[in-house]
């Protein structure tokens, strides 16, 4: 395998999670709610999941246990943010100390333990094209799924009636009630949407990118997701941009690494936040993103 095989594998694995909690919030803040839970989602599928998949042997139920608790994270923001009107940033902050704790006893057990949930597929004939056959065509279900979310989330949101409703609920919240459909229904739908999939980008990384659980392993990647929604301009193509891009970052560390090239692991672990900040500071300066009426009412206490 060569190394820039290596690299864009590693890109791909590092990403995928991100992708999922990604396109999660991205449908949540299309319907005016921040989703900042899906920190806590992240790492309660990571560890839920991963003690689920090691249990049982089954990556199938470790998916299945990952999107419920995943779902519960956000069915918990949804209830704090639409009926109790708290602030969006304090119930996800207040969400991943509750995820922290939660996984930090629950998964005592889990600490070294070293299981891989999920085996690579490889698509015939499509496999054996250099390079890409093996970073696209020779991977795990959920990262095959990954490929197609964006373009799932894509379809949904701009060509189906459903899709069509969740955004108007970010822009207008009253013209959709005005149609006759509940506003806080298709919010709590989309909040709790984002939970579940920023759940299975949670089992993803435990069981098939990093392969062990360790406390608060996510490490703020729920919240670079989060971040990364408004890098996209809140569309949802774009995801695979963002979402790859901190990925790379991180595989590019993890390969000088390697050679020996000696980079502090200080600067190793901020490097790829660093560069999230570069861009969005980059976007936010250069163009106005298309940003849902309803998050703008909350950001522009901050203009």
């Amino acid at each position: 395998m060569s190394e820039l095989t290596t690299i864009l594998a590693s890109t791909i694995a590092a990403g995928t999670p991100i992708l999922y909690a990604l396109i999660g919030d991205m449908i949540g803040q299309r319907a005016g709610v921040i989703s900042l839970s899906v920190e806590g989602s992240m790492l309660v599928g990571a560890c839920i999941g991963f003690g689920v998949a090691y249990q049982t042997k089954n990556m199938f139920l470790a998916v299945c246990a990952a999107i419920l608790i995943g779902g519960f994270v956000g069915l918990l923001q949804a209830f704090l943010v639409i009926d109790r009107k708290t602030n969006m940033m304090a119930s996800g902050f207040v969400l991943m100390f509750f995820a922290q704790g939660l996984t930090a006893f629950y998964g005592r057990s889990l600490l070294g333990v070293s299981f891989r949930g999920a085996r690579a597929y490889a698509v015939p004939m499509l496999s054996e094209i250099p390079v890409i056959g093996h970073v696209f065509f020779n991977q795990d279900i959920l990262t095959y799924i990954s490929f197609l979310l964006p373009v799932a989330a894509y379809i949904c949101l701009t060509k189906t009636k459903m899709g069509l409703l969740t955004c108007s609920v970010g822009e207008r919240p009253e013209v959709t009630m005005a149609y006759g459909h509940n506003p806080r229904t298709i919010q709590y739908g989309a909040v709790i949407l984002a939970g579940m999939l920023a759940g299975i980008g949670g089992v993803q990384m435990s069981c098939v990118y990093t392969l062990g659980w360790a406390n608060n392993m996510i490490n703020g990647r729920g919240f670079i997701a989060s971040a990364l929604v408004i890098l996209c301009s809140w569309r949802p193509l774009r995801a695979y941009m963002a979402a790859y891009l901190f990925g790379l970052a991180q595989a590019l560390l993890v390969y000088l690494q390697t050679k020996g090239v000696p980079i502090s692991i200080y600067v190793s672990m901020m490097l790829p936040y660093l560069l999230t900040l570069i861009a969005l500071a980059f976007i936010s300066a250069s163009q106005k993103p298309s940003m849902p009426e309803k998050i703008k009412v909350i950001s522009s206490g901050f203009d």
